[in-house]
């Protein structure tokens, strides 16, 4: 009997059917042999896997690394500390360990020995905290991570860029040479670029060019043209955004002279300014290697396909530049006419890609008073203009006494979206517009409205800050005597607010033994 054979000759017998199978059935000789074809089939298949099962070969383990962790020259957290840490490990506000961590790593302090296992474990599928537990693994975490594969992930981003996970690593661990190879020697990792990608597929080169993206520089240039001209769709879409933002590139300007006889700023001695826009008749394919495609989803219609996908590469200063307008009167006028809904989508995307702060400013003011601007969120705007200038243009367009109303106000999305820490004054408008909602609102109207309140205190809890616990619960708890609907919510945020105000205090609390 040879094992390997005979099975490959059973699988056959039992894809095909036994009545259709002309081939012997393997057997054992000390088995007994049943009549029926398909019970020997059944009998044959058991035994055989028994047989596997027992000549399985067991992976020779690798041998243990027997050097000892360094000694460790960060303190641990103090007993509270360590108590808090275990609660969020526990999926106690979950949404907080990531801050939290790196808070520790900002006071220099570590996580202690006997949570690092649960650390790790925990933070081991989730990529976004692999960072933040890096820093304060401490000498004995990382040594710890290092034994483990499935812990060696949490590493890469604190660890030097290693070869060999470049060479033969997944394509994710391949992305993370490559970013951290940019911040150390990005003239080395171009260059390992300009040599490996010609022999990858098309998916390889999205996601190893995508890196570039946080660290781009004028040298960038010709490796991004070179790929611009690329046949996967994909990859030029990767491309072109990437070089648009590339220092002395010369597709902006490519784009500038295609796109400038398509929109006119019309300015009558007589009436207002307007914005008029003309398509482009017919597509060239040159425009392809211009990072223009064919056809584009985000836009409605093929002709504005076309325009569309200038305006968003193309930096918006430009127009305000070319014409000597605002961003907010341009904008204005570009909302008030009939291609309102094309100008501000193109325009939207191209503020983010370029990260311009004044436009950013001038469209969420636009977004707070008309309907018709394609939202962009609070996250998005505060990634690029201060959370202050955001917070001020939020409270301007406040009314004097805020309230959730039916339909939402315009406000209303931003508020629930909003980043903080927020200042005092936002906390106390948030406060007011719980208040006022709850005790000013038709009745009819209040089972929709609690939702959104419990909506945003479910964010406050996230964004206010710690020190403003007592402005919070004084507030809220006679409001909670008065409306009970709002009474679980309302604790919840209180309780979530009060432990972030110990995790804080946490930071400088007295060491602790580890262990």
């Amino acid at each position: 009997m040879t094992p390997q054979t005979d099975w490959q000759q059973l699988l056959r017998v039992a894809l095909l059917g036994t009545r259709q199978s002309g081939e012997a059935i393997p057997s054992f000789p000390d088995l007994p042999v049943p009549a029926p074809r398909e019970e020997q089939v059944l009998l044959a298949a058991g035994s055989f896997a028994l047989v596997r099962k027992a000549g399985f070969k067991a992976p020779v383990a690798a041998p243990f690394e027997t050097q000892l962790a360094l000694a460790e020259t960060a303190p641990t957290l103090g007993p509270n500390g360590q108590d808090a840490l275990q609660q969020l490990l526990m999926e106690r506000y979950p949404a907080l360990l990531s801050d939290y961590l790196g808070s520790l790593a900002q006071v220099g302090r570590r996580v202690p020995h006997r949570l690092l296992v649960p650390l790790l474990t925990y933070v081991r599928t989730r990529s976004e905290l692999h960072a933040p537990a890096a820093a304060v693994l401490g000498e004995r975490g990382r040594w710890l991570a290092r034994l483990n594969p499935e812990w060696q992930p949490v590493l890469a981003a604190s660890d030097a860029p290693d070869l060999e996970a470049w060479e033969t690593g997944t394509l994710s661990q391949r992305q993370n040479y490559l970013q951290a190879l940019r911040r150390q020697n990005p003239d080395q990792a171009r260059e390992l670029l300009v040599a490996t990608l010609p022999q990858e597929p098309a998916k390889t080169h999205v996601a190893l060019l995508a890196t570039l993206g946080s660290t781009l520089s004028a040298a960038d240039a010709p490796l991004l043209e070179q790929y611009l001209g690329s046949k996967s769709k994909e990859v030029r879409q990767t491309v072109a955004p990437l070089l648009a933002r590339t220092p002395s590139n010369t597709l902006v300007e490519r784009l500038w002279q295609r796109a400038l006889p398509h929109l006119e700023l019309k300015k009558p001695l007589l009436g207002r300014n307007k914005v008029e826009v003309s398509l482009p008749t017919t597509w060239s394919a040159e425009w392809q290697a211009d990072g223009i495609e064919q056809k584009d989803s985000r836009f409605a219609g093929e002709k504005t396909a076309w325009l569309g996908q200038m305006l968003a590469l193309i930096p918006p200063e430009r127009w305000t530049a070319h014409w000597d307008i605002s961003p907010t009167d341009l904008l204005t006028l570009a909302a008030n006419s009939e291609w309102a809904s094309e100008l501000l989508s193109a325009w939207k995307q191209a503020l983010l890609l370029h990260r311009s702060a004044a436009w950013a400013l001038a469209y969420l003011g636009l977004q707070l008073t008309h309907d018709n601007a394609p939202p962009l969120t609070g996250a998005e705007t505060t990634q690029i203009a201060s959370l202050a200038e955001v917070t001020q243009l939020l409270l301007a367009h406040l009314p004097r006494h805020p309230r959730f109303t039916q339909p939402e106000a315009r406000w209303e999305s931003l508020l629930l979206n909003l980043p903080g820490p927020w200042p005092e004054a936002l906390t106390i408008k948030a406060l007011e517009i719980i208040e006022n909602t709850l005790t000013v609102a038709p009745s009819s109207q209040q089972y929709l409205l609690t939702y959104r309140l419990t909506q945003l205190l479910r964010h406050m809890q996230l964004v206010v800050p710690p020190t403003h616990y007592s402005l919070c619960a004084n507030a809220l708890r006679d409001l909670g005597q008065l409306v009970p609907s709002i009474n679980n919510a309302a604790e919840q945020f209180l309780s979530a607010l009060y432990f972030r105000q110990q995790l804080h205090q946490t930071l400088t609390e007295p060491l602790a033994p580890d262990g």
